[in-house]
């Protein structure tokens, strides 16, 4: 008899352990998101004094970060660090990013961010809308750094809250390569042109497999033709659409 009361206390002592020790239990998940928080908000004050104050919470394994940040740069930053951090399941970002004067003010300031992009060149062109602070970019890079690049230039801009990126990288081509550079040296090398320059220039030229298209803004109509017309003269050209625009007293004739 003794031996059977010994062997059910022993049980009962080896149930209770287990139950207390069981893996995803509330204690264990409590101790577990209490290990995760202090971790998340470490991650978040390497980042930047201000993503250091969002407010964290964690329940079950599930992230809420809070609170105000100046650019969507720095909210995109502060989930990728948080969902990096062990034992996080998801991440809930109720962030406030700071907005703009207004939409005109916000793009004049996205274009300035991207024309100062140092490996922004002629052969590059982006155009951006933005309504509410959502910023659109669309166009065409010769390299996918350049879009990589681009997309957090104006991620880093205050006020903008989202972004549609469909910025398209061309694919690499040795062919493509060489008409653009004959065709935009051609363009800039021609008298209608002699008071630009590629540095800043009003005409890009993008190609795509043999297909040319020029965009940007000219003064005169004879700007206008002469650049098409070089274009088309190139060997190896395809097709040429010409997008560029007139600006000025001659886009009224």
């Amino acid at each position: 008899m003794r031996n059977i009361l010994a062997a059910v206390v022993v049980a009962v002592v080896a149930s209770v352990a287990a139950t207390t020790a069981a893996p995803g239990t509330p204690q264990d998940r409590a101790s577990g998101d209490g290990q995760i928080k202090p971790e998340v908000q470490r991650q978040l004050a390497k980042l930047d004094p201000g993503a250091s104050r969002l407010m964290v919470d964690v329940r079950h394994g599930v992230v809420t970060l809070s609170g105000d940040l100046n650019t969507l740069w720095l909210k995109q930053q502060a989930v990728k660090r948080a969902l990096k951090v062990d034992g996080v399941q998801s991440l809930v970002a109720d962030v406030t990013i700071a907005r703009a004067e207004n939409d005109r003010t916000l793009l004049r300031e996205v274009g300035d961010a991207i024309r100062k992009y140092d490996l922004y060149t002629v052969y590059d062109n982006i155009e951006g809308r933005v309504r509410n602070g959502a910023v659109l970019l669309q166009g065409a890079v010769t390299e996918p750094k350049k879009s990589d690049d681009l997309l957090e230039r104006v991620a880093k801009v205050r006020g903008v809250q989202a972004i549609d990126n469909r910025i398209e990288v061309l694919p690499a081509s040795q062919s493509d390569d060489r008409l653009r550079q004959i065709i935009a040296t051609g363009i800039y090398r021609d008298e209608a042109f002699q008071n630009y320059s590629m540095v800043d220039p009003p005409v890009h030229v993008i190609v795509n497999n043999g297909h040319v298209t020029l965009v940007g803004f000219v003064r005169s109509r004879i700007e206008l033709i002469k650049a098409e017309s070089i274009a088309r003269m190139m060997p190896g050209v395809l097709a040429v659409e010409n997008k560029v625009q007139l600006v000025g007293p001659a886009s009224s004739q």
